[in-house]
């Protein structure tokens, strides 16, 4: 799924809660926030400016927003997609000692889990 697709589907779900709740938690909005500022640095005129590097640690951050409220859907990786669009899943994929690509039971990709924020 890819990260225009996360924050629509966040977005439509912060109006979602707006509408049956008429508030939301000021940590989620924040969190909502972030994840907008991040995708429009990535898509906009800046992207041009972000190394791989920085493309990695903003990959880390944004997953680490995807797990910590229900306004963000967290994404499948049944096809192979990652938050940027393309197939290359290296980097967050789980392999095991042999370099074999770790599935559940049900055929899913499974994803690393990093507590570290580096």
């Amino acid at each position: 799924m890819e990260l225009l697709n996360l924050l629509n589907a966040a977005l439509d779900n912060y109006f979602k809660a707006l509408e049956q709740f008429g508030y939301k938690k000021e940590s989620d909005v924040d969190k909502l926030l972030a994840l907008t500022c991040i995708e429009e640095l990535t898509s906009g005129e800046m992207k041009r400016f972000i190394t791989e590097e920085d493309y990695r640690a903003i990959e880390k951050a944004v997953y680490c927003l995807l797990g910590s409220t229900c306004l963000m859907p967290y994404p499948s990786f049944v096809g192979g997609d990652n938050i940027w669009g393309t197939g290359d899943t290296r980097s967050i994929t789980r392999f095991t000692e042999d370099n074999n690509v770790r599935v559940s039971e049900l055929g899913v990709i499974r994803a690393k889990a990093s507590n570290s924020y580096n």
